[in-house]
């Protein structure tokens, strides 16, 4: 005598399979909008088509190219055009941390950060980096001042080109960055 055995997957076990799967397809979803996001708020590196034209002048071809790992090698004919392009893509790359630590420097974090910060900047004011920093700039020859003009024009081409989506630090704190400039104006003494 034959039997027909039927053998059924008990429902705990289905579940637990729907279970995984909804989770992996859940997964794959988050993975997909946080690269979508990624390519929308950081740096062109991450997304090649995107790269921006800004109609800065050179004087001659610049040529950034980045590795595997995005970190930029950047050739130029001359040495002017080689420091607007290094302030170019170091804004791309980091413009929020430039901008806090200028800030940091010269005191004006509670400016963005809130009246946490005050003392801390008043530390930074009293400190004089500032001062420092404008007596070294004074010092420097008429050619390194040049370069640094070029480095700040590279870094304020990047800031023009990409007003409208700045890094995320920028949009969450509500705020736009100072232009750069080669020399240091002085502020307005502020009371404590």
């Amino acid at each position: 005598m034959s039997t027909l055995a039927t053998t059924s997957v008990p429902a705990s076990r289905r579940s637990s399979v729907l279970k995984i799967l909804r989770r992996l397809v859940f997964v794959l979803f988050v993975l997909m909008a946080t690269a979508l996001a990624t390519c929308i708020s950081l740096p062109d590196l991450l997304c090649p088509a995107r790269r921006p034209r800004p109609g800065f002048r050179l004087s001659a071809a610049v040529t950034v190219t980045r590795d595997t790992h995005g970190v930029p090698t950047i050739e130029a004919q001359n040495l002017e055009d080689l420091f607007f392009a290094q302030g170019y893509v170091t804004a791309q790359d980091r413009l929020w941390q430039m901008d806090v630590m200028r800030r940091f420097a010269s005191g004006e974090l509670a400016e963005i950060l809130g009246e946490d910060l005050l003392k801390l900047d008043r530390e930074q004011r009293i400190l004089g980096l500032r001062a420092a920093a404008r007596k070294s700039l004074s010092l420097a020859s008429a050619r390194d001042q040049s370069f640094f003009e070029a480095y700040a024009k590279g870094v304020n081409a990047y800031i023009a080109a990409h007003r409208d989506r700045l890094p995320i630090e920028f949009r969450i704190l509500k705020y736009a960055p100072k232009p750069w400039v080669r020399r240091i104006r002085s502020s307005s003494p502020t009371r404590w």
